[in-house]
């Protein structure tokens, strides 16, 4: 019998044939969600949809290679129905899967089936582990360069078809055209975001209490869309509107915001105003709009006691309430004027206990256990895996 770690093109074909018609409907609908991506990770966790789907697997992840210290780290994933391999971002050294090493060298896919005595013993103590019966792991590339892995996994102990690794490059060649594409826009972005942190920055450095504020919560904020597997458009919404939330506090005068003591009424009410600020001077420009949800909400509370909408529950924007619980969580865990910073581990418990009053239960929840898994509160962009929705 010969083994699946051999190349798939060297087995023989004809096994499991499926009808050629809905192949090609399955490939033809993946690459509508990889055109409109805006984000690498989006793409590739497009890209694993779309693989899934056309070679009928259960969950495929894309990593991405790390040629400098030798290790690929996951990116992005997508699944069927309830299985879910995995949620943090792990790194995994090539030098311990050579099936892996072999494809990104190669490029030729290689077929792992976890009861075959002959496979990479690595190799089949991954696929126990995440509970998967079967992986095809091929390579992609752009302008002819490995810059990752695709691995296709089956929970049933049923071989892919010889012509799968094929679909699965169809997919990559036009995941890597649309991945050029990304990284010419993202350049363009890029400018535009540097621009707003730098003047954020101005703005902060009126107090240095607050300054670095806008950058940790930024990272943060992404983290916790990623932990939350919300939408591109959610997660766009995020990623601008953490730079840009207290933009409007340009508005507040100095006496107010670096007062060292508590405000009085009039100056809380000047105070709140900061929201209203900021939006108003943002709307109009059409690259800010998806900011605008976050800058005039971020002061809302989950029991409707917010400001300056007193919106409730669901109606606040995802966004907001994300952007909500991480301002927060950093304004505890960081030095004031008026107090000092207080600790991690008592930050997280205030953040559960006004879970549901102040914040989104959910984000609360999830905002903690992102913390207890970094042990510090400064979480990596990259922490979790993208999964497709």
């Amino acid at each position: 019998m010969a083994s699946r770690s051999q190349p798939v093109a060297e087995r023989r074909q004809g096994r499991g044939e499926v009808d050629s018609t809905n192949y090609l409907l399955d490939l033809i609908r993946g690459l509508s969600p990889m055109q409109e991506a805006t984000d690498p990770r989006d793409l590739f966790a497009a890209l694993a949809r779309a693989v899934v789907r056309a070679v009928r697997g259960d969950a495929c992840v894309v990593s991405i290679v790390d040629p400098v210290r030798q290790v690929v780290r996951d990116a992005a994933a997508a699944v069927e129905d309830a299985y879910l391999p995995k949620s943090l971002a792990e790194e995994y050294p090539l030098s311990q899967y050579p099936v892996t090493k072999y494809v990104l060298e190669t490029g030729k896919g290689l077929e792992v089936a976890v009861n075959d005595p002959d496979a990479d013993p690595a190799q089949r103590r991954f696929l126990q582990d995440l509970g998967f019966a079967r992986v095809l792991v091929t390579r992609f590339a752009v302008d002819g360069d490995a810059i990752g892995t695709i691995q296709t996994y089956r929970t049933a102990n049923r071989p892919f078809r010889a012509d799968d690794p094929s679909q699965i490059d169809i997919l990559s060649a036009f995941a890597a055209n649309s991945y050029s594409k990304i990284q010419l826009s993202a350049k363009l972005e890029e400018h535009y975001t540097k621009t707003m942190e730098a003047l954020c920055s101005a703005l902060e450095a009126r107090d240095p209490h607050t300054q670095a504020h806008t950058g940790r919560i930024r990272d943060l904020s992404i983290v916790l869309a990623d932990a939350l597997q919300v939408s591109s458009e959610v997660r766009g919404a995020v990623k601008l509107g953490s730079i840009l939330h207290d933009v409007g506090k340009i508005g507040i005068s100095d006496s107010i915001l670096r007062k060292p003591g508590p405000l009085t009424a009039g100056e809380w009410d000047a105070m709140r105003l900061h929201p209203q600020i900021g939006h108003d001077m943002l709307r109009g420009i059409e690259f800010l709009e998806p900011a605008l949800p976050v800058v005039l909400h971020h002061h809302e509370r989950f029991d409707g006691r917010g400001y300056p909408g007193g919106l409730t529950g669901d109606d606040i924007p995802m966004a907001a309430r994300i952007v909500a619980v991480c301002d927060a969580f950093d304004a505890m865990t960081c030095d004031r004027i008026y107090r000092s910073a207080m600790p991690i581990e008592q930050a997280c418990d205030e953040i559960l206990a006004c879970a549901g009053a102040q914040f989104d239960p959910r984000a609360a929840a999830v905002l903690v256990d992102v913390v207890d898994r970094t042990g510090t509160g400064d979480a990596a962009t990259d922490m979790f895996v993208r999964y497709a929705i």
